[in-house]
């Protein structure tokens, strides 16, 4: 099964590409083919599915979404790219 993840813009690599980076700091090069409109700015969040931007999220949507994470244990609170050590403890 695919998830569709939270994405930040890092890179523009023309108008088809980006290089974005993950929740939990990877980074990948990502489609625009499936995404209308302007190619997103560096800093713009996107929802990613197998490799393809399908979404823009508006930065308030996506600050409250990585707050759900990080209250949850998702993620670290230090920030996207940082999940949780193993036993919970944090950074």
């Amino acid at each position: 099964m695919c998830d569709s993840t939270l994405h930040q813009v890092l890179e523009v690599q023309g108008d088809a590409r980006v290089l974005a980076r993950d929740l939990h700091g990877v980074t990948h090069q990502v489609s625009l083919l499936a995404l209308d409109g302007e190619t997103p700015a560096v800093g713009a969040w996107l929802v990613v599915h197998s490799g393809y931007a399908i979404d823009r999220v508006e930065e308030a949507d996506a600050e409250l979404a990585l707050g759900e994470l990080r209250q949850a244990g998702v993620i670290d609170t230090e920030g996207p790219g940082l999940p949780p050590r193993r036993g919970g403890e944090r950074r």
